[in-house]
């Protein structure tokens, strides 16, 4: 008997494409491989793609299926945006839309077996099981199972193997877009995808509508498809976390029933909250706090969602009771928190996997210890705000006057000068931001924010060991080293920056070289590291997240540029004698490189003013006098117990000994690191490195990130690499390191006791300011000269000679700008020559030599409480005093024990008014004039130098004084009429006035410097572009008008035998008793999809 001649329904396989890789060819293969009759395959590219790109992939797709069709999609990005296209290129009800990413591979009876159970199950969707494209035997979906707040639930577990443990065909609620056959009637009933879900929870909302109407959503496993699933890999531009939880409140906003939606409503505030709590405490406050995002972004969202709710609304066939039943009862997100399992992406040898983490509370625990010892051992810095010590200078009150000082290019620092203003003003404008415009407020948000940062830097590079108790060990190591209670006793800024920078940086530089967190399956084996090419998107993405971290460091600390490049080279190096690959370490070099020159960039035009000197700071004459003990501990401060941390060198050289796999290749490079910053430190320390060098504290930070980096690969490798070998020497060296990480940490705890590390809240630059006189009107502006050794200076100073330099500010008023080396000028060869013709005897009246610098009081400091002690005063230059001191016009006058001031009785105000003798002598130049020159004729004409606000008043002839090297670019205009502008004691900037009346004086910025300023904008922007994944609509090609021609036919018959096609006990025919639209009959209501639930 012949059997029965059917029609083989249509399938049209919709494939939309998106940038696709090597991959693509074994995609198409399976494709060209299906056995199933009359399918037919339309291609297509997203619009984004160039019109080159787009022939391409035809060119591609037609060698292997030469029939398929290949369009640009009139949409980009999104895939249910770009699927929806099928509705307009194919007509025709009686058939089925097989929707699939461009990454699937089925097996060859994957679209015939699913048109089978189409028929026999009479559904309207039905989907495959999805495995792992490089490992098919491990299941990735079979299904999904959804909660009534639209969680999903998986039905397998991550690398869970294929056993057909699932390979029962029944309902499911929803089924990944991957791989898809829906209903070409259903499809067109429901108008496609929901546009307004982009990425993420399309499939849930496609598949729910379905529900609606009473169709069942099917699973068939005995259909196998491959599937690479690495959509956070192509998209990295894309907020995935974000997409997720808004999509999925979308979804339930939306298909939620008119009669449950304000309780549940209500439910999913309750929920959004609960969750906030249970992140928390469960390490995944992230993902609690894109759900609260999400949830209050619905309600600017209102409008939409009515008009997608009416939309939907004639679709509803069944009551919301019977789709409630096919949902799971409670909530699926906060049973998957508190089950404490979470998945996670492994890179094992050439490929990723997914695998379900056993989430431990262990660190969270960790956090909080480490976040409490900070707020205790800070509590007097939160209490009293944090002393002025160091480089713990003052924020200036006003950001918008740093912006505007920034932007008018002139440094009124030391003795002003026009020049690019340090990129750390418009930063530190901009931190304030976060503290509401308080300053004092942002200061102490800021320095204990460093620590929280580079904490954090810690526990994110560690992120390559898989274990939780590494990532622990390496960030409670790097909090807990006498190196952060150092300091913060010291106030050492430069060092918290780079302190904070540096775990990001290493940690942004290992990722764009593809090392990510490797296979703990593979514990056992030789993979040096877990490595996966990310892409070149995702590499530039990494690369910009360092360069931005390293940029706004280098705005505070330029020397972290030359520092990183050290790092980098030294990670690079340690890499290849780890037994890494030359690729691995070309791309440490070159990810290096680019990240320090992106840094520098992004800092013009100040880049221009950096020189050696002025990055390391003065040269010292001879060594510190630190011992090798406290060199070695990272004691910044000389504090007690700080020698228990040399038991953290234990774990260093045990990592190297007794680690295997990818934990030695970071052992080797955490050892690098140690030895080559340790050493130069020591280097400097005893003055063996003959040139000025950077502080000892930016060397230590390198030195504490390897020890926390080798403590992790001993935590990490404890269970493979010692508990998994017989009994040897390795268990007992492995358990005194583990003793070391204990010990060594004891230093960091200790210190929180006094809640304030130790820092001093009294300085000599606090008492000095306190002392000095206020400028004012009577008695007119003034600088302060500070004369000594380098490390006791309040700011920053310009080396005169080895281990003697000078600093100046204005007025005895110290602020947080005073920290960046000021620029040197001609005034600063005056000064040179001032001290040397004090210093060799060879002048008595040094004080003229200064006068027309404006300089009053001239402070040498014995002791400041920081650096220098009275249990370990450094020692004064000699004969520093007694050349001061024997001065006719320098008198030493009051002052604090230790605290030498002395007035020169011959200064000139900053802004003057000079006559008789003293304008005359304003005509002549050199030291030789200014000793003979008489300084009684001038006084005060402005009460200070403002670039900002032109200063006004009367006066009389002579000659108007400005105490700065001279610019053209100050101006005075006298009675509206402009004065030209002549230097004055051959230095110096004056104006002759000829008569009685009044003046305006400004200084005008230069129309480059906006120019500059906006180019440096534009840098910025494009750095933070290129790391955030923000997507710019612009930068995206448009699509081209596409026609409307139909390209495929669904009504098209193709005559074969069903027993060719059909599986037994399937029958074609039974569609017609159950279900309209497809046999070529028409479709007149959705309930008559015959579904019973």
């Amino acid at each position: 008997m012949e059997p029965d001649r059917q029609t083989a329904p249509s399938v049209v396989c919709v494939v939309v494409v998106h940038e696709p890789g090597e991959w693509f060819d074994q995609s198409l293969s399976a494709h060209a491989a299906q056995d199933y009759p009359n399918l037919r395959h339309l291609f297509l590219v997203d619009g984004a793609a160039a019109p080159d790109e787009v022939a391409a992939i035809e060119e591609r797709v037609c060698a292997v299926l030469p029939g398929a069709f290949v369009r640009s999609s009139g949409s980009t990005g999104s895939f249910g945006a770009i699927a929806n296209e099928v509705l307009r290129l194919v007509e025709g009800d009686n058939g089925f839309f097989l929707l699939c990413h461009d990454d699937v591979a089925p097996a060859p009876d994957a679209v015939r077996l699913l048109v089978t159970e189409l028929y026999r199950s009479n559904a309207g969707m039905v989907g495959p099981k999805l495995v792992e494209w490089d490992e098919p035997r491990r299941l990735q979906h079979v299904g999904l199972q959804v909660d009534r707040f639209g969680e999903v639930d998986p039905v397998v577990e991550p690398g869970e193997l294929d056993q057909e443990q699932h390979d029962a065909v029944r309902d499911v609620f929803v089924l990944p877009s991957a791989f898809v056959l829906v209903r070409a009637d259903l499809f067109r009933l429901l108008d496609g995808f929901d546009p307004g879900i982009t990425f993420h929870g399309d499939d849930l909302d496609l598949c729910w509508r379905t529900h609606l109407t009473g169709a069942r959503v099917v699973v068939a496993p005995d259909a196998r498809v491959r599937h690479r699933e690495r959509l956070d890999d192509r998209r990295p531009d894309l907020d995935h976390r974000r997409l997720r939880a808004r999509h999925r409140m979308r979804s339930v906003a939306v298909l939620t029933g008119p009669q449950r939606l304000l309780g549940r409503s209500v439910q999913l505030v309750v929920l959004t909250l609960l969750e906030l709590v249970v992140g928390l405490f469960t390490g995944r406050f992230s993902d609690a706090l894109a759900s609260l995002r999400a949830m209050i972004g619905l309600i600017p969202k209102t409008p939409t969602l009515i008009a997608r709710r009416r939309a939907v609304a004639p679709h509803r066939s069944v009551p919301e009771r019977e789709i409630l039943g096919l949902q799971l009862r409670g909530s699926a997100r906060l049973t998957s928190y508190i089950r404490g399992r979470e998945t996670t992406t492994y890179i094992g040898t050439g490929s990723t996997v997914r695998r379900w983490r056993e989430a431990s509370y262990a660190p969270l625990l960790a956090w909080f210890l480490v976040l409490t010892a900070l707020v205790i051992g800070s509590r007097s810095f939160i209490d009293r705000g944090v002393p002025q010590v160091g480089e713990f200078l003052a924020f200036p009150e006003s950001p918008r006057e740093l912006l505007e000082t920034y932007r008018s290019g002139w440094d009124a620092r030391s003795f002003g000068a026009t020049s690019a203003i340090p990129t750390g003003f418009a930063a530190l404008a901009g931190l304030s931001v976060f503290a509401g415009f308080r300053m004092e407020l942002a200061m102490t948000m800021a320095v204990l924010g460093l620590v929280v940062f580079g904490v954090a830097g810690a526990w994110r590079a560690a992120g390559v060991f898989p274990m939780n108790r590494a990532r622990v060990a390496a960030m409670v190591v790097y909090a807990a080293t006498p190196l952060v209670p150092g300091l913060m006793a010291t106030g050492s800024w430069s060092g918290l920056v780079w302190y904070a920078a540096l775990p990001w940086a290493v940690h942004f530089l290992r990722r764009s070289a593809g090392i990510g967190t490797a296979d703990p399956d593979l514990a056992g084996s030789d993979l040096v590291e877990g490595i996966a090419d990310p892409g070149l998107r995702q590499r530039i993405r990494y690369l910009a997240l360092g360069a931005l971290v390293l940029g706004v460091a280098a705005a505070f600390v330029p020397v972290v540029v030359v520092l990183w490049v050290v790092v980098g080279a030294v990670l690079a190096l340690a890499t290849l004698l780890a037994g890494g690959s030359l690729r691995t370490t070309g791309w440490f070099a070159l990810g290096t490189v680019v990240m320090a020159a992106a840094a520098v960039l992004v800092n013009l035009p100040w880049v221009g003013t950096w020189s050696w000197s002025s990055l390391t700071g003065p040269q010292l004459a001879g060594a510190r006098g630190t011992s090798l003990v406290d060199v070695a501990s990272m004691s910044v401060d000389g504090r007690a117990f700080a020698v228990l941390a040399l038991a953290l060198y234990v774990p260093l050289v045990v990592a190297v000994a007794i680690t295997n796999a990818w934990r030695l290749t970071w052992a080797v490079r955490a050892a690098g690191l140690v030895l080559v910053f340790g050493g130069f430190a020591v280097l400097v320390d005893h003055d063996i490195w003959s040139i000025s060098a950077p502080d000892p504290a930016l060397l230590m930070v390198p030195v504490a990130f390897g020890l926390a980096i080798s403590c992790a690969a001993v935590a990490g490798g404890f269970g493979e690499d010692v508990r998994g070998r017989g009994f040897g020497w390795r268990q007992p060296v492995a358990v005194l390191a583990n003793l070391g990480i204990v010990v060594g940490i004891v230093p960091g705890v200790v210190a929180i006791g006094d809640g304030g590390w130790g820092a001093p809240r009294s300085t000599s630059a606090t008492v000095v300011r306190a002392q000095l006189p206020p400028p004012e009107a009577a008695s007119g502006g003034y600088r302060v000269m500070f004369v000594g050794d380098p490390r006791v200076l309040p700011v920053p100073g310009a080396q005169y000679r080895p281990g003697l330099a000078y600093a100046v500010i204005d007025g005895g008023q110290l602020d947080f700008t005073d920290r960046w080396p000021a620029p040197i000028t001609d005034a600063d060869t005056l000064v040179v020559e001032a001290l040397d013709r004090i210093a060799d005897g060879s002048t008595r009246r040094g004080g003229r030599l200064l006068a027309p610098l404006g300089v009053r009081f001239v402070v040498v400091t014995e002791i400041d409480g920081v650096g220098s002690t009275v249990a370990d005063p450094i020692p004064l230059p000699e004969g520093l005093l007694e050349a001061f001191g024997v001065q006719l016009d320098i008198g030493e006058t009051f002052g604090a024990p230790n605290i030498h001031v002395f007035e020169n009785r011959s200064w000139i105000p900053t802004g003057s008014l000079l006559t008789g003798p003293t304008a005359d002598a304003s005509t002549e130049s050199g030291s030789e004039a200014l000793v003979r020159a008489d300084m009684t004729s001038a006084r005060p004409l402005l009460a200070g130098l403002d670039p900002l606000t032109p200063q006004v008043g009367p006066v009389e002839p002579g000659v108007v004084h400005l105490a700065v090297p001279f610019d053209q670019r100050w101006r005075l205009d006298l009675d509206g009429a402009p004065v030209a502008a002549r230097q004055a004691f051959g230095v110096t900037t004056a104006f002759d006035i000829d008569s009685t009346g009044s003046v305006e004086v400004r200084y005008e910025t230069d129309g480059a410097r906006d120019l500059l300023i906006g180019i440096q904008i534009v840098l910025w922007l494009l750095l933070l572009g290129a790391a955030t994944r923000l997507s710019v609509p612009f930068g995206r090609r448009r699509p081209g008008e596409l026609d409307d021609d139909t390209l495929i036919d669904l009504d098209l018959e193709i005559d074969v035998d069903e027993a060719d096609w059909m599986a037994p006990g399937a029958s074609a025919s039974r569609l017609a008793a159950g279900s309209t639209g497809i046999a070529g009959e028409a479709l007149d209501a959705a309930p008559e999809w015959g579904i019973d639930r």
